[in-house]
């Protein structure tokens, strides 16, 4: 498997009030949708692209949230894989698969996540780096 490109269609950043109390709870939520043979984007039959629709949201309790949602392009080579995704109504990701992309979805809108969390005056939803120093 491999990355081949990513397509957003929507970024949403909002706060709906100010926090209430000293430790606010961030969740954060994955979701995979339509699977599409992209028949027109590969080059090589025996490794096809597969398009995988997503949305990726960062909540923060009741009070804002920050949202993804777009198309994430995959080339396949498991033969195996790739009769699965070509079902009608394909659903079934296998975990190396669901981690790729996971991990592609998360490099690429994080430092958006991040732009938008300082626009709104939110805490941010991973620890920022810190240095200590030894004695």
């Amino acid at each position: 498997m491999r990355y081949v490109g990513l397509k957003l269609q929507k970024i949403d950043g909002e706060k709906f009030s100010e926090p209430s109390g000293g430790n606010i709870k961030v969740d954060s939520n994955f979701n995979l949708g339509k699977i599409k043979f992209e028949s027109e984007l590969g080059r090589d039959k025996d490794k096809p692209i597969f398009s995988f629709e997503f949305d990726y949201s960062v909540i923060y309790e009741d009070f804002a949230k920050i949202s993804f949602k777009g198309t994430i392009f995959v080339e396949v080579e498991d033969k195996k894989l790739i009769k699965e995704l070509e079902k009608e109504n394909a659903r079934a990701v296998d975990a190396d698969l669901r981690k790729l992309i996971l991990d592609v979805v998360l490099a690429k809108t994080h430092v958006e996540s991040l732009h938008l969390e300082e626009r709104l005056n939110l805490p941010f939803h991973i620890q920022s780096p810190r240095v200590t120093f030894g004695n």
